[in-house]
């Protein structure tokens, strides 16, 4: 494995893999996630020998998973704004900093970005980039949630958790937007890639349930946890985010996921 640095890490992701909570998150995140975009990754022919880049790889389980699926003979590389929880790899290299300052290597048979232009204001001229970035006839999958559906809860446990539930998603989803989130912004990804000059661009969408304690839950949880002072700003006490955290662990409870919208796109192959 070798690791390279460039930009300032200043995004304004959510989230933050240097807090103590941010390995259970990330684990989550993997847990509920990389399912999904591995089939839709193989549907596309993913192959030995690909050279293949996964932008916001966080823990690095797709990393890790694509660097098997490409060998012999192909390679990942691996962007974060913190990578030190990415595992290392004969065929992964890991690129530190922020993806709006960092020049990608072109000739890419696949570029993945997850869970990350929702978060940037600059995401169209990312976006732009990542194309860039593509090999002709290359794919890109772009991966983000739909935060603007919010009707997630399949069977609560008492009116007192619905309304912690929608208080917590309130404020949490108000501090991702104050930092240049577009909540909405998945849907409107096929139009983007449209306009990019991306060709054959389709959207996946799905989601599912999960019992407190499981999938979604926990990641709510940990997510409680990580930004826990920006909820206690936002208005809730540490009582009810005690609370919360119960609710979120009952096996009483159902959750839905946000709906994830998997938009993919190829680069026009030469003539």
């Amino acid at each position: 494995m070798t690791t390279t640095t460039a930009g300032e890490q200043t995004a304004g992701y959510m989230f933050d893999n240097a807090t103590d909570e941010a390995k259970n998150q990330l684990r989550h995140l993997g847990e509920i996630l990389d399912a999904g975009t591995r089939r839709i990754l193989v549907e596309d022919g993913l192959a030995p020998g690909w050279s293949v880049t996964d932008v916001g790889a966080g823990a690095g389980t797709l990393t890790a998973w694509l660097s098997d699926q490409v060998a012999p003979g192909g390679h990942v590389t691996a962007v974060d704004l913190d990578p030190r929880h990415i595992p290392t790899g004969p065929n992964i290299t890991v690129r530190a900093g922020d993806i709006r300052h960092l020049k990608l290597e072109g000739l890419q048979q696949a570029v993945v970005a997850r869970l990350v232009l929702m978060h940037l204001p600059e995401r169209e001229q990312v976006l732009a980039q990542l194309t860039e970035a593509l090999a002709p006839g290359g794919v890109l999958v772009v991966a983000d949630w739909d935060c603007t559906w919010r009707d997630m809860i399949r069977r609560s446990p008492s009116p007192r958790a619905t309304e912690l539930l929608e208080q917590f998603q309130d404020a949490l989803l108000a501090f991702g937007e104050s930092r240049g989130a577009d909540m909405g912004w998945a849907k409107r990804a096929p139009e983007a890639m449209l306009r990019a000059g991306l060709v054959d661009v389709t959207s996946h969408i799905e989601s599912r349930s999960w019992r407190g304690g499981t999938g979604i839950c926990l990641l709510h949880r940990s997510n409680s946890i990580q930004r826990e002072a920006e909820l206690l700003d936002a208005g809730m006490t540490r009582e009810d985010l005690t609370e919360l955290r119960e609710v979120l662990m009952d096996p009483e409870l159902v959750l839905s996921g946000y709906l994830m919208h998997t938009t993919v796109g190829h680069r026009t192959a030469r003539a």
